[in-house]
């Protein structure tokens, strides 16, 4: 478990210049949702793979038992992977099963839709209606089949959904016209960037030129464009994260679910919420043997607290 502010983003994705937020939920489990139901254990045996912490092999219950002191746990993914969701919801299970936890915090989902989460989670319209409202296919587009266990689980328990992304148009002005593209309104539900970490922005430097084409010049003020819509990305999932706690329950611990980008080494949302808050955190990333070896080195000090390698 975390304790001092991480910094950068490990993983950058252009995708953001062409891609397609949250308002945390107000909603608790004591706020109109009822009795927690009883917990009833999935069962089965894990998913496939090696837990490690800090380069040495760990066990899942090791890894629960510290992941469980934190307030605030992030867990990483690849979009696509069933391997990466069945971790995920591993995770929620357990964290459920010990009494703490009241969130759960996803990127799939935008802030405009917070309200249509809620009715979902709280039984007043079914899967179909919430995914439409949402606009899921169009924002997200990822096989529903991959989260659905997680937010069924979700619905089951009580469990607030919360939207933690950027909407699309908010992205689509700062890529064409950068912050002062904005209105009023959407400045002032805007978190603060933090843009004064130099490690941050020289990673994302050698992430954007491997882009360019050969003998291509960095265009600084496009560059520049790209940082702060990358960390505007990031700081908005973390304003949502601190906006949950303003109203959960005392005792309430938050899962986030998100891209091992805005995860990994902590430079993104991990370290942009304690800068804001100061909350115990912990990181889980599941990555594939491919994937750890792309990442060079996972298993070392600063990654994450748990790498689980496997899928």
């Amino acid at each position: 478990m975390r304790r001092d502010p991480a910094s950068v983003l490990f993983f950058v994705v252009l995708a953001f210049l062409v891609s397609a937020g949250g308002c945390a939920s107000t909603t608790t489990q004591e706020e109109g949702a009822g009795a927690r139901p009883p917990y009833e254990p999935l069962g089965g045996p894990l998913p496939a793979g090696a837990l490690l912490r800090t380069a040495r092999e760990t066990s899942f219950g090791s890894m629960m038992e510290e992941v469980a002191k934190a307030e605030v746990v992030y867990v990483g993914e690849t979009h696509d992977s069933a391997w990466h969701h069945a971790i995920q919801l591993r995770v929620i299970e357990d964290l459920y099963a010990r009494g703490r936890l009241h969130g759960i915090g996803m990127e799939m989902f935008q802030r405009p839709f917070q309200g249509v989460l809620d009715e979902y989670v709280e039984g007043r319209i079914g899967e179909e209606e919430m995914l439409k409202r949402t606009e899921y296919a169009k924002r997200w587009g990822f096989d529903v089949a991959l989260y659905r266990p997680i937010w069924e689980f979700a619905r089951s328990k009580r469990l607030p959904l919360i939207a933690l992304n950027v909407s699309n148009e908010v992205r689509k002005k700062i890529r064409e016209g950068g912050l002062d593209a904005l209105n009023e309104e959407e400045r002032r539900d805007l978190p603060a960037l933090y843009l004064e970490d130099a490690q941050h922005r020289a990673f994302v430097m050698e992430a954007y030129k491997g882009h360019l084409q050969p003998g291509e010049a960095v265009d600084e003020a496009n560059f520049e464009r790209f940082y702060r819509g990358m960390c505007l990305w990031d700081d908005v999932m973390a304003d949502g994260v601190v906006r949950w706690f303003a109203t959960a329950p005392k005792e309430g611990q938050l899962v986030v679910l998100a891209g091992r980008g805005h995860i990994a080494n902590r430079y993104g949302i991990p370290g942009r919420a304690f800068r804001r808050n100061g909350r115990p955190y912990a990181t889980v990333v599941p990555l594939t043997p491919a994937e750890r070896d792309a990442e060079g080195d996972p298993g070392r000090r600063g990654y994450a607290d748990f790498v689980w390698v496997g899928g």
